[in-house]
């Protein structure tokens, strides 16, 4: 007995929904991740900012251009607004990662931005806590910089609060380098998954 048309068709329908399903599922734990993770490196920007207005609140230095003369003045006013234009980046990109109208920037863009994050923030990170870690074990005492603590910290006698404001930065820094390469693998996989279900 020869199936009927109809029973042709349901049958090509059934095999067209098993092979869809799985794609569906793995787009869909794809973009989830993404959301996620975008989500998470937003968190860590506004901590962040949080922690610099801690930093502010409770008197302890950031490099002023009032401090400095010459070179030394426009380095710091660079530097300033260097900062402040990554910080406005951190608060954009990874809403741009996550958002619908983050679809509208090119994906090379975000996905070398997100990067550039996760590279500046570990390098800063990493540094930082390994600086940190040779100067308190004695390995070196005047850290990878050569510079002594005191020089680092702006005085010879720091409070607890400025040791460990220093040293929480620096772990601050590396769970930004975290956050920002999860977040950066995460929206590679999700827009190649839903290239590759669009194509």
């Amino acid at each position: 007995m020869k199936p009927s048309g109809d029973s042709l068709i349901s049958d090509a329908r059934s095999q067209r929904a098993d092979r869809t399903l799985p794609d569906r599922r793995a787009r869909d734990d794809a973009l989830r991740t993404n959301r996620r993770t975008a989500y998470a490196a937003f968190a860590w920007v506004m901590v962040f900012v949080a922690w610099h207005v801690i930093w502010y609140i409770t008197g302890l230095d950031f490099p002023s251009a009032s401090d400095q003369h010459g070179a030394g003045q426009v380095v710091v006013q660079v530097f300033t607004v260097i900062v402040d234009l990554l910080v406005i980046a951190g608060v954009l990109l990874p809403l741009a990662l996550a958002q619908p109208w983050g679809r509208r920037v090119p994906r090379w863009m975000l996905l070398s931005a997100a990067w550039t994050g996760s590279v500046l923030l570990s390098a800063r990170g990493v540094s930082g806590v390994g600086d940190d870690l040779v100067r308190v074990t004695g390995i070196l005492p005047k850290g990878f910089t050569g510079l002594t603590t005191a020089q680092v910290i702006g005085t010879s006698h720091p409070s607890f609060w400025a040791l460990f404001a220093s040293g929480a930065t620096d772990v601050l820094f590396t769970v930004g380098g975290l956050t920002f390469t999860l977040a950066a693998i995460a929206y590679r996989r999700a827009t190649l998954v839903s290239h590759e279900r669009g194509s």
